[in-house]
């Protein structure tokens, strides 16, 4: 058995940071067998597999997904007991690993029970601009990329500053040698800035949704086709919707999601992540939104560019709004 903790939980807002975390948690497993539970409506299932003896594996790895007492997306505490119950149950040979993309907050009973009992507790707080360039840099190094003067502007530029984007721009670096000339890496990472059109929508299911409105309001000054915008957003909600849809149906997870939407499994997982955040009830209130947008647009009869801003603030004011309804 690899060095793994035998009690992992890893939250924060930078979902790459947490992805990395994970992936080397994984990567420590001989054999690589791990139990995948994404974002369980019950718990009966995860206790279970906590509590039970592995019959035949000399131990048992389990990971959990944006468990929803933990992500904040579901409130009470109903099984919560239980659930820290099983977990000071379960055998010395059965390593867990929860995992969720944002912040828990420090009085959450399992963050608690999980600390006491001796586990290893990793937080990723969101990056400042200067600690994203950091990053960045230590990642070239750690590749042994040569870049030229004015590459990390760029790929700061061309991704947001998403590190998930940089990793996936330094990997496709590599691809090619790893010794690109400006121009080289001007045209290699020329369809990221594309990138940023699809962040709304994600941004908006964040923990400040006012970043979201921000860059579809930048988007829009900086000339950006308003058609395409609201394609663009009226297809992820559309996506959205679905999930929620198959949720209700019982069909949670990822790879379900995946199947039944003939999607891609890291897309599968994004949709997830956004709908655990945006009810259905906004969605389809947002879409008929956009859906009125569109049509004045055709008709001439609106400032389209004015509309698709208003419509980011006051989307992301109502979902804003809801969730401090729910915590008062």
């Amino acid at each position: 058995m690899g060095d793994t903790p035998g009690l992992l939980l890893v939250h924060g807002e930078e979902s790459h940071l947490v992805d990395a975390t994970v992936a080397r948690w994984r990567a420590a497993i001989e054999g690589g067998d791990v139990e995948v539970i994404d974002a369980p409506s019950k718990l009966e299932p995860l206790i279970a597999s906590l509590v039970d003896m592995p019959l035949f594996a000399d131990s048992r790895h389990v990971l959990v997904r944006d468990l929803p007492q933990l992500s904040g997306a579901r409130r009470g505490a109903a099984g919560v007991d239980e659930l820290i119950h099983a977990l000071g149950m379960r055998a010395p040979t059965t390593h867990v690993c929860f995992a969720v993309r944002a912040l828990v907050a420090p009085t959450n009973p399992i963050l608690a029970a999980v600390a006491a009992s001796g586990g290893t507790v990793v937080r990723h707080d969101k990056l400042r601009p200067g600690d994203r360039r950091r990053w960045l840099d230590a990642e070239v190094r750690n590749r042994d990329l040569r870049l030229p003067p004015g590459s990390p502007d760029l790929l700061l530029r061309c991704t947001g500053g998403d590190l998930g984007a940089m990793a996936a721009e330094l990997d496709k670096i590599v691809a090619h040698g790893g010794r690109p000339s400006l121009a080289d890496l001007e045209r290699l990472v020329a369809g990221t800035e594309q990138l940023e059109l699809y962040r709304v929508l994600d941004l908006l299911a964040g923990p400040q949704p006012g970043a979201g409105a921000a860059l579809l309001i930048d988007l829009v000054a900086e000339g950006r086709s308003t058609q395409y915008l609201l394609s663009i957003l009226a297809g992820q909600l559309r996506d959205l919707l679905m999930a929620h849809a198959l949720l209700l149906r019982g069909q949670g997870g990822a790879a379900a999601l995946a199947t039944a939407m003939r999607i891609p499994a890291w897309r599968a997982e994004r949709v997830l992540r956004t709908a655990q955040s945006i009810p259905a009830v906004l969605a389809l209130a947002w879409i008929r939104e956009l859906q009125r947008i569109d049509a004045g647009l055709k008709a001439g009869d609106i400032d389209d560019a004015a509309a698709l801003q208003r419509w980011g603030l006051s989307a992301a004011q109502s979902l804003s709004g809801r969730r401090a309804r729910r915590t008062a």
